[in-house]
């Protein structure tokens, strides 16, 4: 049986090597497809001639793989170095040198059994394709994009034929099972790219979208069994090229969720796996959850360890990245992406938990071959230092970290507090004074993605209690404020949930994207008044931004919060913006004197929801009660 579904697998794979090319090569390359019958996986599966220098590193895993010689073919360009054993008998690695002048093409190879070895050993060949590298590098994220969260299968369903393909730990879609498969995939996104633009998105983010062939909550992405094939529930390695081909057709963006710290139990590698590939194989130890050991000058040696070696939960086994062929595994495999799919930026999952000098090498490696690939780090933690210290910052004796940005959770917390808590001197609108105050430690605070909510933490308009002019508030400072804005699904629409009994009540469908749905909240027609001036108030807000260098390359300044008000100013040396805030629950005067230093070269100012002209006369502005507003100065 485990040969019939490793062959399977193979089938999906194998359309890898075909679609960057033309996606009609696939029907063609069946024939060499049967040549590789006994090799269950090669990893990476093709490569990319000159996409980090000339060495590559192939695993290769085949039923007895070590009782086999190998040879390669002649091919101009290419040295087959050596075929060198693991402790694995069904794993070995192969070492390439591909000099820049290589042709693409096919490498042959070919096992013969070694003397003495099994008599039922077959020889066979099989074929490894090189394909050029893209001569143009991956669409540009910028602070003026603007980032849509989706959780694929919660989205919408565009296909409902691969709702319950086959994989080895079947689970059949159940939209009532909290937990379970509701049949949203890539298909459904891709039908979805208008309303994207239509509310003034640019770039998403999916959470993760390879194979999750588990037994138990496999729906949510972070447990991958196959890191090169996507899941067949969710669509084929083809479909998502052609989700990331027709984005870059809008001039949209794509972020992919990537997890170098973890696999799934039922990865490949996990159940053939050789020395040292994971941390505590045979034991059980989990990590302590204190990712500000990392940076802590008194933390316990034991504790770190137990931080970066600790797995998750057991289902959940720990990458060792110090293991040489892990990290050259890990180099390649988001290198191939990169270039497959022609991604723009990643999403890294739990980034205090792997080997810190490995993601620091992570780091350099993408930023060496894609100058401006877009790298934010989940580094989920209460405190701007700590924080801080993951990334690119102006902390003495941190000075060797890498990560260009994180997911920031500080800030989220910030912008919450000014929509949850009353007024005061730390408090309400005041909280956002202190955060923003401390953006001094960054090197480039502009790298962080901002967010108020998303696939793990409740839902912002459940934890504003529902309160209207606290979530404008809250998107207002989202939008207008430095960073890369993003929004979790559904955000425009009011959508609700809380994390208090499970993750799942905020990862609810989408209403619309299934045949069946009642509701269809991606039209007009099927939004409620309050739920059309959510989205309008949003897309104001993304197209405002999208539309303006001052969110892209400007400054900020920040003015105390007085009187229940709080202000501050993006500006350049041509183009301004005011954000005020009222947190009164009656209508209150900003005094406008306050803030004369950055105005004193306009004669006006433009509402972006309501159009309305204010002039600049030194006459206090009229909030309204808990207002939020925005404005463009006009000189």
């Amino acid at each position: 049986m485990k040969k019939i579904i490793h062959f399977r697998s193979t089938i999906l794979v194998f359309s890898l090597f075909v679609v960057q090319s033309n996606f009609a090569q696939f029907n063609a390359s069946w024939g060499k497809l049967m040549a590789r019958q006994n090799v269950y996986h090669l990893s990476p599966p093709n490569w990319y001639i000159g996409l980090n220098g000339e060495k590559l590193e192939i695993i290769i895993h085949a039923e007895n793989i070590d009782q086999y010689e190998l040879s390669m073919e002649p091919y101009e360009g290419v040295e087959f170095i050596e075929k060198a054993p693991s402790a694995n008998r069904h794993v070995n690695y192969l070492s390439l040198k591909i000099n820049k002048s290589a042709k693409p093409g096919n490498l042959k190879f070919n096992a013969q059994p070694k003397e003495n070895q099994n008599r039922y050993l077959r020889p066979y060949s099989f074929e490894y394709e090189l394909l050029s590298k893209s001569n143009t590098h991956p669409p540009k994220i910028t602070s003026q994009d603007i980032t849509y969260l989706v959780f694929p299968d919660r989205f919408a369903n565009g296909d409902e034929s691969n709702d319950n393909a086959e994989v080895q730990f079947p689970q059949k879609v159940n939209r009532k099972e909290l937990k379970g498969r509701h049949g949203g995939d890539i298909d459904g996104i891709k039908e979805k790219l208008s309303y994207f633009q239509e509310l003034g998105i640019t770039t998403l983010w999916l959470n993760p979208v390879q194979e999750n062939d588990q037994d138990f909550e496999s729906f949510h992405g972070y447990a991958i069994t196959d890191h090169y094939k996507i899941d067949p529930r969710l669509g084929t390695n083809v479909s998502y090229l052609k989700l990331c081909t027709e984005m870059k057709q809008r001039n949209m963006k794509m972020v992919m969720d990537i997890i170098p710290n973890h696999v799934g139990n039922n990865h490949w590698m996990y159940k053939d796996y050789d020395t040292a590939w994971f941390n505590s194989r045979d034991t059980f130890i989990q990590t302590n959850y204190r990712a500000n050991t990392v940076v802590d000058l008194y933390a316990s040696q034991n504790e770190k360890i137990l931080n970066a070696d600790g797995a998750f939960v057991r289902t959940m086994p720990d990458y060792n990245q110090r293991n040489p062929h892990i990290k050259t595994y890990l180099d390649q495999m988001y290198l191939w992406w990169i270039e497959f799919a022609g991604l723009s930026g990643y999403r890294i999952d739990t980034y205090p938990y792997p080997d810190q000098e490995y993601m620091n090498h992570l780091c350099e490696l993408i930023l060496s071959n894609y100058p401006d690939f877009v790298i934010y780090g989940e580094v989920w933690v209460e405190s701007t230092p700590i924080q801080v210290a993951f990334t690119r910052n102006n902390i003495k004796g941190m000075e060797k970290n890498r990560l260009p940005g994180v997911t920031d959770f500080v800030l989220s917390a910030a912008m919450i507090h000014a929509g949850t808590k009353p007024y005061g001197w730390l408090e309400g609108v005041n909280k956002m004074y202190q955060v923003l105050g401390e953006d001094y430690l960054y090197e480039n605070p502009n790298k962080n993605l901002t967010f108020l909510d998303n696939h793990d933490v409740s839902r912002i308009y459940s934890v504003l209690n529902e309160d209207f002019n606290a979530w404008k508030r809250c998107m207002a400072m989202l939008f207008t404020l430095r960073g890369m804005p993003c929004v979790y699904y559904g955000t425009e629409i009011l959508m609700k949930g809380k994390t208090a009994e499970s993750d799942a009540y905020v990862r609810f469908d989408f209403p619309g994207g299934w045949k069946s749905d009642s509701e269809n909240k991606f039209k007009k027609s099927g939004r409620t008044a309050q739920e059309e001036e959510a989205f309008n108030y949003i897309r104001t807000l993304a197209l405002f931004r999208q539309k303006n260098s001052v969110f892209l390359n400007g400054k900020t300044m920040q003015f105390a919060g007085k009187d229940h008000s709080y202000a501050y100013v993006r500006y350049t040396e041509n183009q301004a913006v005011l954000c005020v805030y009222n947190q009164k629950n009656e209508t209150n005067n900003f005094d406008m004197t306050r803030i004369t230093e950055r105005t004193k070269d306009y004669s006006a100012m433009r509402n972006i929801f309501t159009n309305e002209k204010v002039l600049l006369d030194g006459k206090p502005l009229m909030l309204p009660a808990n207002g939020s507003e925005v404005y463009e100065l006009i000189k």
